[in-house]
């Protein structure tokens, strides 16, 4: 009697924790499948998309009811290294072919969806009469980091015009280079034509001769673990409607 008693606890035992076993594991699966979670996009962009996208995902959520974009905004060849090491990334745009190519093993296609270019901006109060001017040890300028590329492309840009002069500090984007120019810090800085249209600052600039030096593309892409609704922002900053907001902003057509 106490025999059968033992065995009879012993199998109520295992089906009690059997059914909490299951239980468990369906609460994680319905976590990792949930709709909310697909419904989620985490954009990571050049910071001098940060006033366009913003708009642009508004009105994304606006057309998707439901959808949240959420942004992540720096330095491309920063977001590159990120993705490579793992960051939760659905959606890459980046200022230069370069830092998208690095994340090839995650975003295998991209395409150019928009082109901007570095020009020489100045306070209207205190004009530059032409870009060799930056050679001038008098006059203070910033520019970025030459590993991101508003720092590459600006490096490009100045030694096709015989620019030899040093900048006063490498700066880690173009929003820290964009900073010290309106907080007047310096006398000048190579930033984005955008981020002169954007700053809101009684700004004027100078064009650097070799347009093609000057001038980058951006490319956009989706990465192979992105949510489902991911390649569906992308496709509305190639619409009509996300194009306008760049070319309102400054960009250039990605043609």
């Amino acid at each position: 009697m106490r025999n059968t008693f033992r065995g009879i606890t012993f199998l109520i035992a295992i089906a009690v924790l059997s059914a909490c076993s299951t239980g468990s594991n369906k609460g994680a699966s319905d976590v990792s499948s949930s709709p909310e979670s697909q419904n989620v996009v985490t954009v990571f962009a050049a910071s001098s998309l940060t006033k366009s996208f913003t708009e642009i995902g508004k009105q994304f959520e606006v057309e998707n009811p439901g959808t949240k974009i959420v942004f992540s905004f720096g330095a491309s060849s920063t977001l590159a290294e990120q993705i490579n090491s793992g960051a939760p990334a659905d959606v890459f745009a980046s200022a230069s072919r370069k830092s998208m190519d690095s994340v090839s093993a995650e975003i295998p296609a991209s395409k150019v969806f928009a082109t901007n270019r570095v020009v020489v901006a100045f306070p209207v109060a205190k004009p530059l009469a032409a870009v060799i001017d930056l050679n001038n040890p008098a006059i203070k300028w910033v520019q970025c980091d030459h590993q991101v590329p508003c720092g590459s492309v600006a490096d490009a840009a100045l030694k096709a015009d015989g620019v030899t002069g040093t900048p006063v500090s490498l700066e880690p984007d173009v929003k820290s280079v964009t900073g010290k120019l309106t907080t007047l810090e310096v006398d000048a800085a190579i930033i984005y034509a955008t981020d002169v249209k954007s700053s809101g600052a009684d700004f004027s600039f100078l064009e650097f001769s070799n347009l093609e030096k000057a001038t980058t593309k951006y490319p956009i892409g989706v990465t192979l673990s992105a949510s489902s609704k991911a390649q569906a922002f992308v496709d509305f900053a190639l619409s009509d409607v996300g194009q306008k907001v760049l070319r309102d902003a400054g960009f250039g057509s990605p043609s």
